[in-house]
């Protein structure tokens, strides 16, 4: 965690100031959360993949709570707790962040800036919030930024049509990046699906899988579908409704399904490029696979509308592969990174069921982003954020201890004229004035005699004069 020098924290404001001055104009009203919560509420949120990277401890009180590692739950949970205005909801935030981490990444402690749209389910509000994250950097100065983005919930649409069960569909999200590596990330994940059981082992001597007769599996399942909430089982074959209560049931998937899931994942995982090639490739795939191209509809429609919003075409491409570090997201990710740098500057997505997991009675439809603000500085250099020292402009010397009411009395009025002054402390004389006043960039040194006269020196002159003197 580190310390942060006048330059650098003048530049962080600076940029801070910057940022919301352009978020301000697009209607996001500033939000500070506290920077201690109980831990629950992050876990809820990242569904575990921030616990090794939080800083957590039991209060004095008996609570488990931890230094905010992230905004997006705290801003969500104030929506729940508060009284507040109708939707959509649009804040933005700017403060310090804390994650555990290697000390090759980031500091432990970081600023985060960023914004949260809620309220709206309409690819509009993914255009605004896809728009803005972009025209922000632009605002701050920073030029050859590009943006990577996704659906993540069209190959989540597509694995629900095939009828794989919630758990199968999200251990195919979670594989994507071995699924884009060919023959051997397919191995490996059909390995890894069979030793966490996901796939159904088949019936033998009669029984099921967790050794219940099949015939009385099958009296069971019949029961289940009289069940109201489970509709009319002429509108699907009977069969078909066994079979998916039946995986339910026994919580694995057919391998056949699986394998297709997989195969559909793999071939849609390393499509990317300009949108609209990408989405006809993507298409194809789709077809091929013997399912609706509807999935794609979302995508398809945001980026005119987010283009038609500023986002410049040509900074835009489709990776059907992109996957975002935490589990929330529902719908469109994305992440911009810089010409001729690794890594990305930040990112963001739709997170739609992150409300109903912090406890909300329904469905919040949400979305947003976030940067790193030195991570911003980094790319933007102090020169470019207007950064404005503090330095004092007068020093003020005392020649005598018996000078020293009349200096400070002095140097009260000149604060109050609008003058920065610095009263010396030290004692020193004025050779030693001038050293100091010309190594903190002070322009003015006023020296005060026993009476309270004083008598001003310009140092850049007096300095030269009094070095001349010496050298005669």
């Amino acid at each position: 965690m580190p310390d942060t020098d006048e330059d650098s924290l003048a530049a962080l404001r600076r940029l801070q100031d910057r940022f919301r001055e352009f978020l301000s104009a697009h209607g996001y009203a500033l939000l500070e959360t506290p920077i201690l919560e109980p831990t629950e509420l992050f876990l809820r949120k990242s569904g575990g993949e921030l616990a090794a990277r939080m800083y957590t401890f039991t209060d004095p009180g008996g609570n488990q709570v931890s230094l905010r590692p992230e905004y997006t739950s705290s801003v969500v949970r104030h929506h729940l707790e508060g009284d507040s205005p109708s939707l959509p909801i649009r804040v933005q935030y700017s403060g310090p962040v804390f994650r555990y981490g290697d000390r090759s990444e980031l500091p432990r402690q970081f600023t985060q800036v960023g914004a949260e749209l809620l309220g709206s389910v309409d690819v509009r509000a993914d255009a605004e919030i896809l728009s803005i994250s972009h025209g922000a950097l632009t605002h701050l100065g920073i030029a050859g930024h590009r943006m990577v983005m996704t659906d993540q919930g069209v190959l989540y649409r597509l694995l629900e049509a095939l009828e794989l069960s919630d758990r199968a569909v999200g251990f195919i999200l979670a594989s994507i990046p071995d699924l884009k590596d060919g023959t051997a990330g397919m191995t490996r994940v059909q390995q890894r699906a069979e030793a966490l059981h996901i796939l159904r082992a088949p019936m033998r001597d009669g029984r099921s899988p967790d050794g219940l007769p099949a015939e009385g599996a099958r009296d069971l399942l019949e029961s289940l579908m009289r069940r109201e909430e489970l509709g009319s089982p002429a509108q699907r074959d009977p069969a078909e409704i066994v079979d998916r209560l039946l995986r339910r049931f026994t919580g694995a998937d057919d391998p056949a399904r699986l394998h297709r899931g997989l195969e559909l994942a793999s071939r849609l995982g390393p499509i990317r490029g300009e949108p609209a090639s990408s989405i006809a490739r993507a298409e194809a795939v789709i077809r091929d696979a013997g399912l609706d191209t509807s999935a794609l509809d979302g995508i398809k429609q945001v980026i005119p509308i987010a283009e038609a919003r500023g986002l410049p075409a040509d900074a835009v491409n489709l990776d059907f592969g992109l996957t975002r570090g935490l589990a929330y997201y529902t719908g469109t990710v994305f992440e911009i990174t810089l010409d001729g740098q690794d890594g990305s500057l930040g990112g963001g997505g739709r997170y739609d069921g992150l409300a109903r997991a912090l406890g909300g009675g329904s469905q919040l439809p949400a979305l947003g982003f976030a940067y790193t603000a030195e991570r911003l500085l980094e790319v933007t250099g102090s020169d470019e954020v207007d950064v404005a020292r503090s330095a004092a402009d007068v020093l003020v010397l005392a020649e005598t201890v018996q000078g020293y009411r009349h200096a400070a009395h002095l140097a009260d009025e000149l604060r109050r004229k609008g003058k920065r002054v610095e009263l010396d402390v030290r004692g020193m004389d004025l050779n030693q004035g001038l050293d100091y006043a010309r190594g903190r960039g002070i322009v003015e040194v006023v020296e005060v005699d026993a009476s309270g006269d004083p008598t001003s020196h310009r140092v850049a002159e007096a300095y030269a004069r009094h070095r001349a003197e010496g050298v005669a």
